[in-house]
């Protein structure tokens, strides 16, 4: 009987062993990694700046004398800003409208000229003078609409020659520069500040008011050195308050740098047709990089240890620790981008007991 109990012994020991081998494996449940589909998502802030925008203001002098805008209102290009009296303008409409009569009266003395030398009554010294005087008057009335033309350039308006010799046909000087002394919009914008009051005299140069076209707009964005490549690549998009995605168009070439915090500042447009965006507000930019093909898993099947992030693989009852490189969490689960095969079972609860018991080191490391 006495060699009978050792025997009893080891068996029953054994069957224990085997009993907790197979509970203890029974309380750490497992999962295979499900494929799928994953995009790296970055955030930053990003500034407003309107695509277009100018002071207005005129090389001369003038009073003006009638406003037609208010701050904040929309205005389309060509639209008339405001009226107004300059006698720089009015001076040079009435050297081309004298320099105009002098080229007709040059003209009919072309013809006088001409009928003279048909019937010899006039010498050739004569058709010299006439024709000399004929190319001066030319050069002056070419020199006048130059600089006719150049005062309406400034003020946006964009009549031809021949519409304005139509108009000095009919009417003064004086007449046609009250029909042409009116500042009309450069671009579609909107008026930012308060324009100068009827009646008011305002210097050459002198600032009238800003215009900005927010109808497209630039979005700044300062990200990292570092994460410089990943911005670069993927979409860009900003979501509005009713929970809709508008999406940013990069602009090409390389990104600046700000002086103050040498942070890169990476550039986009918008298109901002609603003008729901203001000049210099700042909005939440969200980048989501290329999509890639990952393993998602259980967030919980994920644990950290020594700065490293790392999944228990079970494998014939036995628990490896697996060091692994994940992305963003979504929903409870996490996408793993390398590390883990796609048949492999990891580990979902309880993987801090395995990764830090020490009954057995039941896990071995090896950073």
């Amino acid at each position: 009987m006495k060699r009978i109990y050792p025997k009893i012994h080891h068996c029953f020991l054994l069957l224990f062993i085997l009993f907790c081998g197979q509970a203890s494996a029974e309380t750490y449940p497992t999962v295979i990694g499900k494929p799928g589909q994953w995009q790296q998502q970055f955030t930053a802030f990003g500034q407003v700046m309107a695509r277009t925008e100018t002071t207005i203001r005129l090389p001369f002098a003038l009073k003006v004398t009638k406003v037609q805008i208010n701050p904040g209102q929309h205005v389309s290009s060509g639209d008339v800003l405001l009226h107004f009296k300059a006698p720089h303008l009015l001076q040079n409409l009435q050297k081309y409208a004298h320099h105009r009569t002098l080229i007709l009266l040059a003209k009919q003395q072309q013809n006088v000229i001409r009928q003279g030398v048909m019937e010899h009554t006039i010498t050739r010294n004569e058709v010299v003078r006439a024709k000399q005087q004929f190319v001066q008057y030319d050069v002056q009335k070419k020199q006048s609409w130059n600089a006719i033309h150049t005062d309406l350039m400034m003020i946006h308006n964009k009549i031809k020659q021949q519409d304005l010799d139509l108009l000095l046909d009919r009417k003064s000087p004086q007449d046609v520069a009250d029909i042409l002394a009116v500042l009309k919009a450069p671009f579609t914008g909107i008026v930012i500040n308060r324009p100068p009051q009827a009646g008011l005299w305002i210097q050459a140069a002198t600032p009238l008011f800003e215009l900005e076209d927010l109808h497209q707009v630039y979005i700044q964005v300062a990200v990292s050195e570092q994460a410089l490549q990943d911005w670069q690549d993927g979409e860009t998009l900003i979501e509005t308050r009713d929970k809709s995605t508008l999406i940013l168009q990069p602009l090409t070439g390389e990104p600046g740098i700000d002086p103050a915090s040498g942070m890169r500042l990476v550039l986009f447009t918008l298109d901002n047709r609603k003008t729901s965006y203001r000049d210099g507000q700042w909005l939440q930019v969200k980048h989501l990089g290329p999509t890639r093909s990952v393993l998602w898993i259980p967030a919980a099947a994920v644990v950290n240890r020594n700065n490293k992030t790392w999944c228990i693989i079970k494998k014939d009852q036995h628990f490896t620790p697996r060091p692994i490189k994940t992305g963003t969490p979504l929903a409870g689960r996490i996408p793993i981008l390398s590390g883990l095969g796609a048949r492999q079972q990891v580990v979902i609860e309880n993987s801090y007991e395995l990764l830090y018991q020490d009954l057995k080191k039941l896990v071995q490391f090896v950073d």
